[in-house]
């Protein structure tokens, strides 16, 4: 697969039920060590002003690269390998939301590659467990007419859409924790600082 093509795609079970067990359990295993290493940029750039406020796993996207955990990079290198072109750089990261947690409304194309082509890099998210009322994303119907979608976070299904789509995840009101594993791809070296970028291999 190269990076140019719709708006959105979804790939069904492209995780197994049984790594998606060892994702969810990493990450939540792992969660105060990768918090440890940087500040929340999300908070920092407003993203969770709809929701409750929070420290949040995902605003590390700038200081720790989920991939250089070798759990979950055995897990996911391949998957993405199996998809992806061999090349290309990842930047990868992992989301958990607490009850009343969510994420606002939010695109990576402005905070990785404003000045970038459309079509040279994606935005991919897989649902690894926990409770969860889906992801909403605002895609382009027809040229200048855009319309919100909600998909449903099935576990396992990888969701591929171009990195320049606003989308947001609304608080859920259950216990437990909603664990997803985020990442950009890119064809050149455009996705935010290049020591977050990991190659496809």
């Amino acid at each position: 697969m190269n990076l140019r093509g719709p708006e959105h795609q979804i790939i069904p079970k492209w995780l197994t039920e049984s790594d998606c067990d060892i994702l969810y359990d990493r990450v939540i295993e792992t969660e105060e060590y990768v918090k440890s290493t940087g500040a929340d940029e999300a908070a920092a750039l407003g993203q969770y002003s709809a929701y409750k406020e929070t420290d949040a796993l995902g605003g590390r996207a700038g200081s720790y690269n989920h991939l250089d955990d070798p759990v979950i990079y055995n897990i996911m290198m391949p998957a993405i390998r199996s998809i992806f072109n061999v090349g290309l750089q990842v930047r990868m990261w992992a989301n958990t939301f607490r009850k009343g947690e969510g994420l606002g409304i939010h695109a990576h194309r402005d905070a990785a590659d404003p000045k970038g082509p459309k079509e040279s890099w994606a935005s991919c998210v897989v649902y690894c467990g926990g409770p969860s009322d889906g992801t909403w994303f605002n895609f382009q119907v027809e040229k200048g007419v855009y319309k919100d979608f909600h998909i449903k976070n099935n576990k396992g299904d990888l969701i591929i859409f171009s990195a320049d789509v606003p989308h947001w995840v609304p608080p859920h009101d259950t216990d437990g924790i909603r664990v997803s594993i985020a990442f950009d791809v890119s064809a050149g070296n455009g996705v935010g600082d290049a020591r977050m970028l990991r190659p496809v291999k």
